[in-house]
């Protein structure tokens, strides 16, 4: 950062462990930095950013800003910051996530410096398998590399705005047309689709995981309980891969999270922040 003392704080939404991977090793690379779970803070009316820097790192869902995110972005006070910047987690194209995060931001009385995607390894099974082993070793190389560029321009606090192709954009923007509003209108009630099969062990980890809550067990069986934000953390943790989605053929699919994210860095967003003093 500029002065070489500024702290900054780096907020993040994960279910699969690729934007709190990322969010570390950026946070580690820039130095004197807080990592913070974007879940720890839901029941905070306004959320005061006590640093002059500040990012956020989330996925991309359906061409659009998670909900849980988009509503956090709305709930801050950015008074002390000076940069913000965005770092998008995606296995495709980033659609209209950039605007509409700039519009969550300015609603809080905030402005958008910088923006930054890095591709990581899709992981909606709902639509499609999972890459395997080389992908993932893939994915880790392109990561690092990405890293670095982003923390040269935060370090510097230039304005930066990642742009795709104009075909990525045409394409992005067709497809948060023709998906992404119904997705973000019925996303917290897409856990209707999500069934057990006969191999749950009941061991918990799905309840463990879950950001919001929304997991408990009934009668040794997880139920879901209205509130879901599609991360996948319950369906790609489970350790014998009984949960499904109604519909998909999630059966033959492989799961995943990133290989560097455990079952407790996942649990402990709801509660937890970190710091890399380096």
């Amino acid at each position: 950062m500029k002065d070489g003392q500024s702290e900054a704080t780096l907020y993040y939404f994960t279910g699969t462990g690729n934007s709190l991977a990322c969010a570390r090793a950026i946070a580690v690379e820039l130095g004197n930095t807080r990592v913070v779970p974007i879940a720890s803070l839901r029941g905070e009316k306004t959320v005061g950013v006590p640093s002059p820097v500040v990012g956020f790192v989330f996925p991309v869902y359906f061409y659009t800003t998670p909900l849980i995110v988009r509503e956090f972005l709305e709930r801050l006070d950015l008074s002390k910051a000076r940069y913000v910047f965005l770092v998008l987690t995606m296995g495709g194209t980033p659609g209209h996530t950039v605007s509409h995060a700039r519009d969550s931001l300015e609603k809080a009385g905030g402005v958008l410096n910088a923006a930054f995607g890095i591709r990581m390894l899709g992981n909606y099974i709902a639509e499609y398998n999972v890459g395997d082993a080389k992908a993932v070793e893939e994915m880790r190389g392109r990561m690092a590399r990405d890293v670095t560029r982003i923390v040269g321009h935060v370090r510097a606090e230039r304005d930066h705005i990642d742009r795709s192709s104009l075909a990525g954009r045409m394409l992005g923007g067709l497809l948060f047309a023709l998906l992404g509003g119904r997705f973000m209108a019925t996303c917290r009630q897409r856990d209707r689709r999500f069934t057990v099969d006969e191999s749950c062990i009941s061991c918990g980890i799905c309840v463990r995981v879950c950001p919001v809550a929304n997991v408990r067990l009934a009668d040794s069986r997880p139920e879901w309980l209205g509130r879901c934000e599609q991360c996948f953390a319950c369906i790609h943790f489970c350790p014998v891969e009984a949960i499904q989605i109604r519909g998909k053929r999630t059966r033959g699919r492989r799961r995943y999270h990133h290989p560097d994210v455990t079952v407790d860095d996942i649990a402990a967003q709801r509660s937890a922040s970190t710091s890399a003093d380096m």
